[in-house]
């Protein structure tokens, strides 16, 4: 798929400088060390140039697009439970040993919901599949709810049949559909089995407190899968109703039923982030309930799937153009208001999460612009764009001592994979590989990036940060000398460079190269104490007197 580009790519240099690297320890030789850069001084958020930016009317000329819909999860990230479910093939290997009661109750719960949980296939005329999810039945003759989004305006025309397949195997087929509404997410279906075992639905709920839940899909490779959960509304601003599904598996799918310990169903997974450190993203049940109580529309045939909102009818829409055009005249918060109302409207438009996570970003709000990216790339995981803006908007979140994870390094390797001329984020891999200690595939990162944008002084300052790790001095040297060729005013390419004369036993240039450094940084942290270390090698007494008393003095501040 041609994905949408609504967002550009950011500045170099503030982007560079959001990237935690390695803090200095002068107590090691060789002393060949860096410290964390600032964040750019009195930025309420980081910049971004939305001038630059791809109109996105512009961009549904030509081919018509699709837009791509959840695969199975992958077996990679769905490691089987204990304990397996009667008639289920134990695989070789396994030990006996007494189940624990965590995996009584799981196996007790699996067994009472295992025959209302369907796996969901979507076909158009010539046998290619369009959509797979996970579906429920929630009536005794065979009426399943799904989430609206496997059914999309986008391949709603394409679509001629859907299959059903059960716990045990058998497959059916979908006779018509009753409900399909992106806006409330709900998708009710009409099964040929009409002798079906339903799940009760648990209207009602209350998410305000985190509450232990389990998340289901159903693999024709694997059967039934469950997990453990958590479940919590979504309480920022652009939550806006959505429910935030976390756990250490992640086997839900889109149309996954969330259910509580009684096996009831308290939601239903409307967006999957497909990372490794998952996020789900769900629906609480209550539309579906509703839908039920009032009773059933008629049956209608697949070939009346709603065929809009697609992707063109949302960026052609006025309150769409005028939202960014609000953002592009630099109105930002009336441009987040916009698009709040936006995702309202399309909540399944990666492009409005898209813009309304810039939104947010702009005005330096990290959880709200990563809740926004989250959903952007859970609907749209081709566009490398959005794993770039992803992977940025948690880095922003982590310097503010969020927890780490791996979210960052995740959402930047599918970035350049889907990117691969995408300096700005290979330069972010780099610098987080770097954190990792994964040097190798540091410098490998970065030799794509000065292949890509020689002209980064940044990269070049890592190049020379990780030439030094590996002890290649000379490299080093011939790396920070082009990174201060290129950018005289970078302070953390002089006192790289101090750190380097000074192990070359030239204190004397070393200390000219921190003079720099506090000049251009006078806040640094470690400049002054090395610049009086420096000054009195050099048999500058006085001065380095003078130097030390400045770091000393600066140093009770803090």
């Amino acid at each position: 798929m041609r994905t949408l580009c609504l967002l550009s790519l950011l500045l170099p240099a503030f982007l560079c400088a959001q990237v935690p690297l390695p803090k200095p320890d002068l107590s090691k030789a060789p002393p060949v060390i860096s410290v964390e850069p600032d964040l750019p001084e009195g930025a309420a958020g980081f910049p971004v140039d939305v001038n630059n930016y791809e109109n996105p009317l512009l961009l549904f000329q030509g081919a018509k697009q699709e837009i791509p819909m959840a695969d199975e999860p992958s077996p990679d990230l769905l490691p089987p439970i204990a304990p397996y479910l009667p008639g289920e093939k134990v695989p070789e290997g396994t030990p006996d040993k007494p189940l624990t009661p965590d995996e009584l109750r799981l196996r007790s719960l699996g067994i009472k919901i295992v025959s209302s949980v369907v796996g969901l296939r979507v076909w158009d005329s010539f046998g290619t599949q369009l959509a797979s999810g996970v579906g429920c039945y929630v009536s005794a003759d065979g009426v399943i709810l799904t989430d609206s989004g496997l059914l999309h305006p986008e391949i709603a025309e394409k679509i001629d049949y859907i299959t059903v397949t059960g716990a045990d195997g058998t497959n059916t087929k979908v006779s018509g559909f009753y409900v399909a509404d992106l806006t409330s997410g709900i998708a009710l279906l009409q099964g040929e089995d009409t002798d079906t075992t339903p799940l009760e639905l648990k209207a009602d709920t209350d998410f305000r407190q985190e509450q232990a839940s389990h998340v289901l899909a159903m693999s024709e490779k694997r059967g039934l899968v469950l997990a453990d959960a958590t479940v919590q509304m979504d309480g920022a601003l652009t939550g806006l109703g959505w429910l935030n599904v976390r756990g250490k598996d992640s086997p839900g799918g889109v149309g996954s039923p969330v259910v509580n310990d009684a096996g009831q169903m308290i939601g239903i997974v409307a967006m999957q982030v497909p990372l490794k450190s998952w996020m789900n993203f769900a629906l609480p049940c209550d539309a579906a309930a509703f839908e039920l109580r009032k009773g059933r529309a008629p049956l209608k045939p697949l070939t009346s799937l709603p065929k809009s909102p697609k992707l063109r009818d949302v960026a052609n829409d006025p309150e769409f153009v005028r939202a960014f055009e609000t953002l592009q005249k630099r109105r930002v918060e009336s441009a987040m208001r916009q698009f709040v109302t936006l995702a309202r409207k399309y909540p399944r438009s990666a492009e409005c999460w898209a813009l309304l996570g810039l939104s947010a970003s702009y005005l330096g709000a990290a959880p709200e612009a990563l809740n926004c990216q989250r959903k952007a790339v859970a609907l749209d995981p081709k566009a490398g764009l959005y794993w770039h803006q992803l992977a940025f908007a948690k880095l922003r979140e982590k310097a503010g001592m969020a927890d780490d994870t791996t979210e960052d390094k995740e959402a930047l390797e599918l970035a350049t994979e889907q990117r691969p001329n995408d300096a700005l984020a290979w330069l972010l891999l780099a610098s987080r590989r770097v954190r990792d200690g994964d040097l190798g595939s540091a410098d490998d990162a970065l030799k794509r990036v000065m292949l890509l944008a020689p002209n980064y002084a940044q990269a070049h300052y890592l190049s020379a940060y990780v030439k030094g790790r590996q002890k290649d001095y000379e490299g080093a040297q011939t790396a920070i000398t082009q990174s201060l060729k290129l950018n005289p005013g970078y302070s953390e390419a002089w006192y790289y460079q101090g750190l380097l004369l000074d192990k070359n036993g030239d204190p004397n240039e070393a200390a000219k190269a921190y003079r720099n450094t506090v000049r251009l940084r006078p806040t640094h942290p470690n400049a002054w104490k090395n610049l009086a270390y420096a000054l009195k090698k050099g048999g500058k007494t006085s001065e380095a007197r003078e130097a030390f008393e400045e770091h000393t003095k600066r140093s009770a501040k803090k």
